[in-house]
């Protein structure tokens, strides 16, 4: 086949349909008859950069004012509060104020904040001359409108650019220390030198009884500061991470469903079958933030099932049930993660391509 005649509806062929039956129904249906495909790849490569700059505003905003974080994007109550009315149809998305920004707000949002995503976006004048030809790009989408055949072009070499900066924010998010045991800091007193009343009463019976392992960890975002003491230090996160050993596996619903006396703490909670790991801002009170840990370490023990068989990566007998396992988690909440880059992206993983859009990071240079 000569490939210079070949039309775009012809290269479709070899799409490999989700196994989701009413996914793949649906793109049969729609694409290419009534949606190009050409507008299908572009709507898939800009749900790649908004998504991803949703997901870095949300990590900093956190990291920077904790549980206030929700002050800074106020235009989205209005249609957040409008949505929240229709409870039959309640989404990932629901509790997230920025799902309800248009794009323009969210990039008034990081104008706004910009010493917290400079590191990971272009030189400034760059960035801001590139957002009017994607606004006319997210503008043809949004009304259905065909594309220009450089719109593709324009969005990928944007994702191409993007490359080095998400790996930064996700290879900095993964570069956990363990807290120095002398420090004041609530959260290393408690749960470090076992100080909290949970503590001493969690740690030993469950690694005896369940074979259930804490670790506490602090990372820093590449905009923070250590400084002497962790309470001084600016930029930080929490990661308070839960192993069930044996043939446990934790049950996301019921977890998810166990820790909502918490939940306006939680930043993450990145979940496997076998391990459950809270992400706490370290902007928000340390005692609360103590407590937090207690009451997620109860929730993980509440929410696992002992001696069911274990879930195992290369056994093709058990990837139909982990498929259903990850789907569960991923339909929780925007806050609960499963399989994401956040949890698996570090400084040993290069070279990589985030986006997989012809560029990618082959020297950790953060």
């Amino acid at each position: 086949m000569d490939l210079e005649r070949v039309g775009e509806d012809d290269v479709s062929r070899g799409v490999e349909l989700p196994t989701d039956p009413a996914s793949a129904v649906a793109l049969n249906a729609a694409a290419p008859s009534w949606m190009p495909w050409r507008s299908l790849a572009l709507y898939g490569r800009w749900w790649q950069l908004e998504g991803w700059l949703r997901d870095l505003v949300y990590v900093e905003l956190r990291a920077r004012h904790g549980e206030k974080w929700g002050d800074s994007v106020k235009a989205a109550i209005g249609r957040q509060s409008q949505d929240a009315a229709f409870s039959h149809m309640t989404g990932v998305d629901n509790e997230n104020p920025l799902a309800y920004l248009d794009y323009s707000q969210l990039l008034e949002v990081i104008e706004r904040n910009w010493d917290l995503f400079s590191y990971a976006l272009l030189e400034k004048r760059s960035w801001n001359g590139r957002q009017e030809e994607l606004k006319r790009i997210r503008h043809r989408i949004g009304h259905v409108r065909r594309p220009h055949s450089d719109d593709l072009n324009r969005i990928e070499q944007t994702l191409r650019d993007l490359e080095l900066g998400a790996f930064r924010a996700c290879a900095s998010y993964n570069r956990q220390a363990i807290p120095d045991s002398d420090d004041a800091n609530l959260v290393v007193k408690g749960w470090m030198r076992g100080e909290h009343r949970d503590a001493d009463r969690l740690l030993d019976h469950a690694y005896r009884q369940y074979d259930t392992r804490f670790s506490l960890h602090v990372s820093k975002r590449p905009w923070g500061e250590w400084r002497s003491s962790l309470e001084e230090s600016s930029g930080l996160l929490w990661h308070a991470e839960f192993y069930v050993g044996g043939s446990g596996v934790i049950d996301p619903r019921r977890l998810w469903s166990e820790v909502a006396p918490i939940r306006p703490l939680i930043v993450h909670l990145l979940i496997e079958p076998s391990v459950a790991s809270f992400t706490f801002s370290g902007a928000d009170d340390s005692s609360k933030i103590s407590d937090a840990v207690g009451r997620a370490f109860d929730s993980v023990l509440y929410a696992s099932r002992f001696g069911s068989p274990g879930f195992q990566l290369d056994d093709p007998f058990d990837n139909k049930e982990r498929e259903v396992w990850v789907q569960k988690a991923q339909r929780l909440d925007f806050r609960v993660l499963s399989q994401s880059l956040w949890s698996v992206v570090e400084d040993a993983t290069v070279p990589i391509s985030i986006f997989q859009s012809g560029g990618g990071v082959f020297v950790a240079d953060c």
